[in-house]
């Protein structure tokens, strides 16, 4: 394999805009993909290759040339390791010239820091091993440092698994199925699908596994009025309707009106009817809504960790004051909202963190400071275990 020059500099290019100028990441790559219009498929996935692969190992790829990402002509010193660690040939140009390739072998045998052999800061490595114990730690952060896999689900208002699976198969899309996720697809190969007239038809939705697991786990059921007070774009919110059937009431909240903006254009395209309310939340909404709830679905604000696979630079702009201020906000938003639940409704807490401090804490926090709620249960999923994103979800019951 070899090395393209105009394809470098675009990666050089992207690099710039996710560390320089703090853009994300995914942002950054589905943006550059689009705007060259010439790349085939393979050229593509290359590119997308490479930049996850630096972002997710940035720090590692620093330690081993002594470099800076920040720094430009840094930057080609990460990418010749790259290409030294994927045994590419690097092409005689004046940017490679700044590193000797032959020293990253011993570079990289002489690294021991645990932090830097995964690719993460040192607070980051040191709250993991504090929260969730040093061995439970080294598997999870071994987990989310691989590549996420390509996941859908079903929309089951307008097909079955079974159909799906067989219309993307005719597509030259290979899936397979687990009996753990009911609605849930999984490529066999990485490849872009939402092209597909079967997604403009709204006949699948981009979604981690884990993530399908909220829905069933809260009880909706046909015929309820449940509120979806952190919607965001509306991923679970689609997914309650589906399980309700399109029976029922489903009002949706966030505090961003462009993610109203895209979950309202989600549902139009995935036949949802019973999506009667989508705005920006505030205290009068909240007010409205008192006492009326079946279920209150808060999917909260959080660091995101359990995320890294999929959005690997959240671990070098995620810093460890921000996840205390994100805590309290957690904490905010639970002793708010929850006026919104009927008695006898049932509250679910959801992040897409793996942290306790976050999770268990804030559901014991807000225990003791509402005597009328009671514990049902709760599920923390790993990626080390489940093989998706790191996920946890609680379920409270408001007493009559």
């Amino acid at each position: 394999m070899r090395w393209y020059y105009n394809i470098a500099q675009s990666i050089i290019d992207a690099l710039h805009q996710i560390f320089n100028e703090e853009k994300q990441a995914d942002k950054v790559v589905n943006h550059l993909l689009k705007s060259q219009k010439k790349w085939g498929a393979r050229d593509r996935r290359f590119v997308a290759q490479v930049l996850y692969d630096v972002v997710r190992w940035k720090r590692f790829y620093e330690v081993i040339v002594d470099a800076k990402i920040e720094n430009q002509e840094d930057k080609w010193k990460i990418l010749a390791v790259w290409s030294y660690l994927h045994q590419f040939d690097l092409p005689d140009w004046t940017e490679f010239q700044l590193v000797d390739v032959t020293t990253i072998g011993d570079s990289v045998a002489n690294i021991k820091e645990e932090a830097v052999l995964n690719s993460i800061p040192d607070w980051l490595q040191n709250k993991g091993i504090t929260q969730l114990g040093e061995t439970l730690w080294k598997n999870e952060i071994a987990a989310l440092n691989k590549e996420a896999e390509v996941v859908v689900r079903v929309n089951t208002l307008k097909t079955t698994r079974y159909k799906l699976q067989q219309k993307l198969s005719e597509k030259g899309i290979e899936t397979y199925r687990s009996v753990n996720f009911p609605n849930a697809l999984f490529l066999s190969k990485r490849k872009k699908i939402t092209h597909l007239p079967c997604y403009q038809k709204g006949l699948f939705e981009m979604q981690d596994a884990s993530s399908q697991l909220v829905t069933p786990f809260s009880g909706a059921k046909p015929g309820m009025f449940v509120i979806d007070a952190c919607a965001g774009a509306g991923g679970k919110t689609l997914h309650l309707a589906a399980q309700m059937q399109n029976k029922g009431q489903i009002f949706a909240y966030d505090i961003y009106q462009n993610k109203i903006d895209e979950l309202n254009k989600r549902a139009k395209r995935n036949n949802v009817t019973i999506l009667k309310e989508t705005s920006i939340i505030n205290q009068e909404i909240i007010k409205r809504n008192e006492n009326l709830a079946d279920i209150l679905l808060i999917d909260a604000p959080c660091s995101s960790l359990g995320t890294l696979r999929r959005k690997p630079d959240i671990k070098w702009k995620l810093k460890p004051e921000k996840i205390s201020q994100i805590k309290v906000i957690q904490q905010d938003i639970l002793n708010s909202y929850v006026s919104m639940l009927k008695p006898g409704g049932t509250l679910i807490y959801v992040t897409c963190s793996i942290l306790p401090e976050e999770n268990q804490e804030n559901i014991m926090y807000f225990l003791k400071q509402n005597k009328n709620f009671t514990f049902v249960e709760d599920k923390t999923l790993l990626s080390s275990v489940t093989n998706n994103d790191g996920f946890y979800m609680a379920k409270l019951k408001k007493q009559f």
